[in-house]
């Protein structure tokens, strides 16, 4: 990897230079700022620097919660994944994407990082599934003082496959299970049906394998720096058992649940899915009120 200089400006754009093309975030970075940045891990899907997507996801979170990070003294980095959005360049064939490449990706945002002179060290916050990719790239590099989840993932993605298609119908869901099976033990399945192609394709099959080599719950209890558990109430996709787990997984974790908040950190009361999506699509609803104090408070803790 080769690193851009990161230039002062209270928003400053940054370019990740990789192997497979250029990945472009935003530092954000207050005057005065703490020596400890946040590095931001988007979660799954398209999902752009700003917490939005092209699957209709329009939520401005990590925009909002950049610039919160910011009345608190807190610098801050997130970027389009590679593959999606202004770092659309650097995505490679869908069959040749793995998930210890987002990982990668993430330790190498973090060099960048403390190569700035005004950082001596990152917090990783990762939102969903970038929780899962915060707790192993924190290994990657001893530069990360601390890892948040938000709303984070706390069982291995075969398992959270499994429990979202128990209700299925038969064939369909005991396929399903098949296919989760060879999977999970690194085969490839040649043959899928059309009709279960949107989920284990030919060609997003290396990328499942990949990620299912990891298990939430065992990265947190192999981390040695501070953890910061965060849930919300009122998520539809995690819920509080995923941070139960995560954060009994390792005996130094700190959980913070967050009443009505839901999984776009957004604030929500209720578990309609009508309700629910409004705070999907609008992109001026302000954070969960009581979210970015409860992060800074973990942030001013660090020593």
């Amino acid at each position: 990897m080769a690193f851009a200089t990161l230039a002062a400006s209270a928003e400053t754009p940054i370019t990740l230079q990789t192997a497979s093309g250029e990945i472009y975030g935003t530092l954000v970075a207050p005057e005065n700022a703490s020596r400890t940045a946040v590095l931001i891990i988007a979660g799954s899907g398209p999902t752009d620097r700003n917490g939005n997507s092209v699957a209709g996801i329009s939520t401005n979170a990590y925009k909002m919660l950049a610039d919160s990070l910011a009345a608190h003294g807190y610098a801050s980095l997130r970027y389009d994944k590679r593959g999606i959005a202004s770092s659309a360049a650097a995505g490679t064939d869908e069959s040749q994407l793995t998930f210890d490449a987002y990982i990668e990706d993430a330790a190498a945002w973090v060099d960048l990082l403390v190569a700035d002179e005004r950082f001596d060290r990152v917090v990783l916050a990762g939102h969903s599934e970038g929780g899962l990719i915060a707790l192993v790239a924190a290994k990657r590099t001893e530069q990360v003082a601390a890892v948040i989840t938000l709303a984070g993932v706390g069982e291995a993605i075969d398992a959270t496959l499994r429990r979202q298609l128990a209700t299925q119908p038969e064939p369909y869901k005991s396929e399903c299970y098949r296919i989760i099976d060879e999977l999970k033990a690194g085969r490839k399945v040649a043959e899928v049906k059309p009709e279960l192609a949107v989920l284990f394709r030919e060609s997003v099959q290396p990328f499942l394998i990949s990620q299912m080599r990891y298990e939430p719950a065992a990265e947190a209890r192999a981390l040695k720096v501070p953890l910061l558990v965060v849930q919300g109430t009122t998520d539809i996709q995690i819920n509080l058992n995923d941070a139960i787990k995560l954060s009994t997984s390792n005996f130094t974790a700190k959980l913070a649940i967050i009443k009505d908040m839901n999984h776009v950190l957004k604030p929500c009361a209720s578990l309609d899915q009508q309700a629910q999506m409004m705070t999907y699509i609008n992109s001026s609803t302000a954070l969960a009120p009581t979210l970015v104090p409860t992060l800074a408070g973990f942030l001013n803790e660090l020593k």
